[in-house]
């Protein structure tokens, strides 16, 4: 009997050598339980028109029939924030600011004339944003998640210029941001990923193309145009 006690004595003697002095416990105030995330994302794109219907009717003081657009860059940005409702999906609404702009070259313009003068229209456009994202993600390794995200986007649509640079003539410019359709939809997905620098941090690249749906100006005798914008979506997201 005398020897098993000294065997156990013995053997709990070890134990207590072998522990460690400086013992850290972790508590449960110390994981992160939050389903929460915050994007702040910046939109290097390509804006450029494009028109609902092939028919380009001569209205408003323009005839723009069989005259081709070009697009320009513009840096937009905006902010998400992201509740993940399983480990692989998250939805997300966010609030942003997007440009347009763009220019048709060799318009007539006829409007309050006896002649017709010819030059380029340059077109520029600007809203607010407020998309509606999902994101489908999975992670390849411990540093990079693969992301798919789909979004519908309402346009809230608060400015419509035009400038005309007519031939041996001085520019000018009219505002038609009166005759917008104020609430407009895009629909868009984005493809890419979000790479973890911390447990708390990533960044966000993702290759994106964005369609708006409704005409920008919806009256008679104007072409219905529109909005495609591609490019890029970067930015910083961060996890409560």
């Amino acid at each position: 009997m005398k020897k098993y006690i000294t065997l156990v004595a013995l053997f709990f003697s070890a134990v207590a050598y072998a522990q460690p002095d400086d013992v850290e416990y972790y508590t449960d105030s110390r994981v992160k339980n939050s389903r929460w995330s915050l994007a702040l994302d910046l939109y290097p794109n390509y804006t450029d028109r494009r028109l609902i219907n092939n028919e380009v009717p001569a209205g408003g003081g323009y005839d723009l029939e069989n005259d081709e657009a070009t697009g320009s860059f513009q840096l937009n940005y905006g902010v998400d924030v992201f509740y993940a409702l399983g480990s692989a999906f998250d939805i997300g609404l966010g609030f942003g600011y997007a440009q347009g702009r763009y220019t048709v070259e060799n318009a007539a313009f006829y409007q309050d004339r006896v002649d017709t003068a010819f030059g380029d229209v340059e077109t520029e456009v600007s809203m607010l944003s407020i998309p509606l994202k999902l994101n489908f993600n999975t992670a390849i390794t411990e540093i990079l998640d693969l992301e798919v995200v789909p979004t519908v986007e309402l346009n809230l649509v608060n400015r419509y210029e035009q400038r005309f640079s007519p031939v041996n003539e001085a520019d000018f410019t009219r505002d038609l941001s009166d005759n917008v359709q104020s609430t407009n939809w895009s629909v868009g997905i984005a493809l890419g990923g979000t790479f973890n620098i911390s447990d708390d941090w990533g960044i966000i690249v993702r290759g994106n193309i964005k369609y708006m749906l409704n005409p920008l100006i919806e009256i008679n005798d104007y072409p219905r145009e529109t909005l495609i914008s591609y490019g890029l979506v970067t930015g910083l997201k961060y996890k409560f």
